[in-house]
C-alpha cells in the first residue's frame, strides 16, 4: 500500500472520528431542542404524561448514506421503581444544515424493564435498501439481567423508514443476538448463544418491498466434572434461516423469531 493511500485512509478515519465526536458534543443541545426545559431541569410532560430523558443512554450517529442527516435515539423514562420501570423509545432525524428535526417517532413502552433491563442503544446504518433506492435504518436494543447463575442477554433490531409523512417502523423486535444458560456454584453449567445476520434479497414482494433473509447460527457449551476436573464441552453448531416478507404495512416475523431464540 503506497504512502499517499495510507495518508488518505488516515484522513478519512480522522474525519469520521471527528464527526462522531461532534455528534456526541451536540447531543445535549439537540435534546433541549426536542424537549425544551430539559437542560434547566424542568419537569417534562406530554400527552402521555410526565417523563425524563435518559441522556446517558441516548445515542446519535451521522447517517453515512445520507450525510446531511443525523439519527438520534432517546429513552423517555415514564416510571421508575426498585425492580422495574417504563420507558418509551424516541427516534429522531435531524437536518444538519437547518438544525431542525425532519421527523420524530415515539414508540410507547419499547424500553420497559424488570429483571431484564435495557443495557444500551445503538443505531444501525447498514444499507437496508428495502424498496427501490429508499434506505431504511435500524435501532438495536441490548438487554440483559444481572444474574451469574442464570445469565441472559439479547439484542433486538427494529427497522425504520423515513418518508414524506415522517418516520414509521417497518419491523420490530427481531432478536439478532442472544445468550443464556444456567450453572451451579461449582462446575456444572450449560450455555447457549445465537447470532444472526439480516440480508436484503433481490426478490421484490408486496408494495415493492424486497424480501429479507435472516440467517442464524446457534452454538452451545456445557461444563461437566470429569475425574474430579471441570471440563468444557462444545456442542455442534447448528444453523437455520427464515424469509421475512412485507405485508400489512410491515415485515412479518415468523413465530420462531418472536419466541425463545436459543
Amino acid at each position: 500500500m503506497n504512502k499517499r493511500l495510507l495518508i488518505a485512509l488516515g484522513g478519512l478515519l480522522l474525519a469520521s472520528l471527528a464527526q462522531a465526536d461532534d455528534c456526541r458534543q451536540q447531543l445535549p443541545s439537540w435534546i433541549e431542542m426536542a424537549h425544551p426545559g430539559h437542560a434547566a431541569g424542568q419537569a417534562l410532560k406530554d400527552e402521555r404524561g410526565h417523563y425524563r430523558v435518559d441522556v446517558a443512554r441516548g445515542v446519535c450517529k451521522l447517517w453515512p448514506a445520507r450525510p446531511g442527516l443525523t439519527l438520534i435515539a432517546l429513552p423517555l423514562v415514564r416510571a421508575e421503581h426498585d425492580d422495574h420501570g417504563e420507558a418509551d423509545l424516541e427516534v429522531l432525524v435531524l437536518d444538519n444544515a437547518r438544525q431542525t428535526f425532519l421527523a420524530r417517532l415515539i414508540e410507547p413502552n419499547q424500553l420497559d424493564w424488570d429483571a431484564i433491563y435495557v443495557d444500551r442503544l445503538a443505531l444501525d446504518t447498514a444499507p437496508y435498501r428495502l424498496r427501490g433506492d429508499d434506505l431504511a435504518f435500524g435501532v438495536r436494543i441490548s438487554r440483559r439481567n444481572g444474574s451469574r447463575m442464570n445469565p441472559f442477554a439479547e439484542v433486538e433490531l427494529t427497522l425504520y423508514e423515513l418518508h414524506e409523512q415522517g418516520l414509521r417502523s417497518l419491523m420490530g423486535a427481531l432478536v439478532v443476538e442472544s445468550f443464556g444458560g444456567e450453572r451451579d456454584d461449582d462446575c456444572i453449567a450449560s450455555f447457549g448463544e445465537a447470532k444472526g445476520v439480516l440480508i436484503v434479497t433481490g426478490k421484490v414482494g408486496r408494495d415493492g418491498y424486497r424480501d429479507l433473509l435472516f440467517k442464524r447460527t446457534h452454538t452451545g457449551r456445557r461444563m461437566v466434572t470429569v475425574d474430579g476436573e471441570c471440563r468444557t464441552l462444545e456442542d455442534e453448531p447448528r444453523s437455520d434461516q427464515f424469509r421475512l416478507e412485507y405485508g400489512d404495512e410491515r415485515y412479518l416475523l415468523p413465530i420462531e423469531l418472536v419466541s425463545d431464540p436459543l
